[in-house]
């Protein structure tokens, strides 16, 4: 994907699954560093500033959930719904509970 690292591609997939399973609504910082499994806040906003300097996405600065995907993800699902916390291999990932595996 665009020359994005591990870590890039992981929380683009998370941020388009959770867009679709939200309605387009982004996930907010906390909820994106649970998502591919960090542990920092200020880890996903440097995340998120390479991804827009590598033309993968799209940001308004000052707005909350305001991530525009530029890039087309392949969002897996079940019967429709969308999976945005799917597990990657060798990566722990959280439930929809909250839970971890």
């Amino acid at each position: 994907m665009m020359g994005l690292t591990e870590q890039q591609a992981a929380l683009l997939r998370f941020i388009a699954g959770y867009q679709a399973a939200h309605g387009g609504v982004s996930p907010t910082m906390q909820e994106c560093a649970r998502g591919i499994g960090c542990r920092s806040k200020s880890a996903i906003v440097a995340l998120l500033d390479r991804m827009e300097e590598r033309g993968a996405i799209s940001r308004l600065r000052y707005r909350d959930r305001a991530i525009k995907l530029l890039t087309p993800v392949t969002v897996p699902s079940i019967n429709g719904t969308p999976l945005y916390a799917a597990p990657m291999v060798g990566q722990r990932a959280m439930l929809f509970s909250g839970e971890r595996v």
